[in-house]
């Protein structure tokens, strides 16, 4: 048996969206101990590794083990004919994945759970020089800043009073900081002063996510992955890493 319903449809959406530009088809394993899902993209560039509790849903009903195998473009579909206030529940029967979205109507969509290979992704044990925790629109800001320059994006921190993103293009070059003072630095760490590089094309995969994420905590070293890790509301997370530019 398998029945979950998660309070706000549109954030699965948003996770969804940004999971749908890394795969086009993913396994989601749900158990006794929560809900959890691990992509990776087909050049090994970039990992999303979503974990939710089951503390994180209105109504959690698993009794055994289940992996849903899923086309992510199929699924996100779905998930858009969501509306504000929308609860999703989730349920599966056999072969078939039941998803529907309840608000002021119920709109209920079926599809065949696939049998998606499960990759062996091992665990990554980093070490990061720079940690720093911030406010998530001004990534979402920066980001677009470094679009309109290039394709390339820098993350530097010399000092633990400001985080610096960069967008670089060739002799062109935006800058943006992020600064204690501001109040958009809610912490930084620096253990030793650091800078590294990294595809913009993969690191704007994550904006959707900082649409339901109000804070996001940003790790680095130099030439070093990038780890982003962000708090979902109720307990979810989802870490992105995402390997530098060479």
């Amino acid at each position: 048996m398998l029945k979950i319903v998660y309070p706000d449809a549109r954030t699965f959406r948003h996770i969804i969206e940004t999971l749908a530009k890394i795969v086009d088809e993913a396994s989601m394993k749900v158990t006794s101990e929560g809900v959890e899902l691990k992509a990776m993209d087909p050049a090994h560039v970039s990992l999303l590794h979503l974990k939710f509790p089951p503390e994180a849903f209105e109504e959690y009903n698993v009794e055994g083990e289940f992996k849903i195998g899923f086309n992510t473009a199929n699924i996100l579909k779905f998930l858009k004919r969501g509306k504000k206030g929308d609860r999703l529940e989730i349920s599966v029967e056999e072969d078939l994945l039941t998803i529907a979205l309840v608000g002021a109507t119920t709109r209920v969509y079926k599809v065949r759970i696939l049998d998606v290979p499960e990759m062996e992704i091992p665990e990554a044990s980093l070490e990061f020089d720079v940690s720093a925790s911030i406010i998530s629109d001004p990534l979402k800001n920066a980001l677009k800043d470094a679009e309109t320059i290039g394709d390339t994006v820098e993350f530097a921190a010399e000092n633990e009073e400001e985080l610096i993103i960069r967008g670089k293009g060739g002799e062109t070059e935006t800058e943006t900081r992020i600064s204690r003072e501001s109040g958009a630095l809610i912490s930084l760490e620096v253990k030793n002063a650091a800078k590294s590089a990294y595809s913009l094309e993969y690191v704007k995969n994550i904006v959707a996510l900082t649409k339901v994420a109000d804070t996001v905590t940003l790790e680095f070293s130099t030439n070093m992955p990038l780890r982003l890790d962000f708090a979902i509301p109720g307990e979810g997370r989802v870490i992105y890493l995402l390997a530098p530019k060479e």
